[in-house]
């Protein structure tokens, strides 16, 4: 259960893990950004199943920071 309340912008309702799933995808393109330069990607076998994997960590961590 999520402390954060339901959230009503111009008659539309959004839950709270809506938020969450925003904050976690800024944070994901902002990793992103630093990880490509670095060559990281040229070890990984499957850079969407990696992107995937990281952006599912990011958003676990940003849900345990809101609870």
């Amino acid at each position: 259960m999520s402390l954060l309340p339901v959230m009503v912008i111009f008659g539309l309702s959004f839950p709270p893990v809506f938020f969450e799933l925003l904050v976690s995808m800024a944070v994901f393109m902002l990793l992103r950004r630093l990880l490509l330069p670095t060559g990281i990607y040229d070890f990984v076998w499957h850079p969407a199943l990696f992107n995937t994997a990281l952006y599912c960590c990011v958003f676990y961590l940003i849900s345990c920071l809101f609870v």
